[in-house]
């Protein structure tokens, strides 16, 4: 009998590969989401009820969601950023009773047991989450899950069925393979807690290098900053390790010219290796977290995306405890950090090193 249907036993391989694109993945997971958690798999009438007398009415008041929906729906409603002008549910909590709600033109509907899913919905939910999902890859991804071709036969598997024109839902084989997964909700958060981090991590990197900028542009350049870091691994004094490396470097950082003594160049010498070292505290951090992301993405993941979530949900091998520990501890670190960068300023910075250069002039004059 020719094989016609998904199946884990017969597709793990083509299920795998869908998991492990990022696009197609979160496509298929928040459709997944949306049904089991925010919907409990339609098995709620009265749930449903509730949500779609909402949706009729014409102006919708905080005092009408508190009303008619319970408080799990309302948290995982607001963490899928379906409230478009609600950020959080502490935001929620501190709105007046008459605070207008905005649901945005389009939302998800419900109609014959069938959720729908408007394509813009799903794509801001999704990015709302992670920022690098743009709607061209997205809109491909789309494309891909309306039709996979099987790696056992001939036949074409929908993945996900487009309702109308621009409406998605998820294929019910699909749905309850996942189903048997575990905690996906739950491993979509932690990827979101990970890929939030990040982007936090990556900000207060992009303005360490902005401030080292300033100093000179040479110095953010990859092969001066290999060895830049080779140096700080070795614990050397930065610019006596490049002069003996031979490294070629502009005339301000010879130091021939001006007494270490000096108070300016102490400052201005003192201010750089601190930025130096924290860019170097930096990238050994950016090395742990791409340590937790190789848990689930990426060439040399540890586990396939269905292993992550099982192992999640179980917390297998103390693997929940061991990212959530490791946050905690990474996050102290870029506290610290930051904390330091927040000290000082672009304009101090280039006013310091505009005295640093005009020191230099006039030492040329003498």
């Amino acid at each position: 009998m020719e094989h016609k249907q998904l199946t884990l036993e017969d597709d793990s391989e083509l299920i795998e590969n869908i998991l492990n694109d990022i696009e197609m993945r979160y496509i298929v997971l928040f459709l997944y989401v949306i049904r089991n958690d925010l919907f409990k798999d339609l098995s709620d009438k009265m749930l449903i009820e509730s949500y779609e007398r909402i949706l009729v009415i014409d102006e919708i008041y905080k005092n009408n969601i508190v009303s008619f929906w319970g408080e799990d729906f309302i948290d995982v409603y607001i963490d899928l950023g379906l409230i478009k002008n609600i950020r959080s549910k502490r935001e929620f909590n501190q709105k007046d009773a008459d605070f207008i709600i905005k649901l945005g033109e389009e939302t998800i509907t419900i109609e014959e047991d069938t959720i729908s899913v408007p394509a813009d919905t799903l794509f801001l939910i999704i990015n709302k989450k992670f920022k690098d999902l743009t709607r061209r890859n997205f809109n491909l991804a789309l494309t891909r899950l309306k039709g996979v071709r099987c790696e056992k036969s001939s036949v074409i598997h929908s993945l996900i069925y487009e309702i109308g024109e621009h409406d998605y839902t998820l294929s019910e084989d699909l749905y309850y393979i996942l189903d048997q997964f575990g905690n996906i909700y739950q491993a979509i958060k932690i990827e979101i807690t990970i890929e939030g981090f990040y982007q936090r991590f990556k900000d207060i990197e992009e303005k360490i290098n902005d401030l080292i900028k300033i100093f000179d542009p040479v110095l953010n350049t990859k092969p001066l900053l290999r060895k830049i870091n080779s140096a700080i691994a070795e614990d050397k004094e930065i610019f006596n390790y490049l002069k003996e490396e031979k490294t070629e470097l502009p005339e301000k950082f010879s130091f021939g010219k001006v007494s270490k003594d000096n108070p300016l160049f102490k400052q201005w010498n003192s201010q750089l290796t601190l930025l130096l070292k924290l860019r170097y505290q930096m990238m050994q951090i950016e090395e742990k977290i791409m340590e937790l992301k190789k848990k689930y993405s990426g060439k040399e993941k540890t586990f396939n995306y269905n292993e992550f979530v099982e192992r999640i949900t179980y917390n297998e091998d103390n693997l929940l405890d061991n990212i959530q520990k490791s946050l905690v501890e990474y996050r102290k670190e870029l506290v610290e950090i930051n904390e330091q960068v927040s000290k000082v300023s672009k304009k101090e910075i280039k006013l310091l090193n505009l005295d640093y250069e005009r020191l230099l002039i006039t030492s040329d004059d003498d």
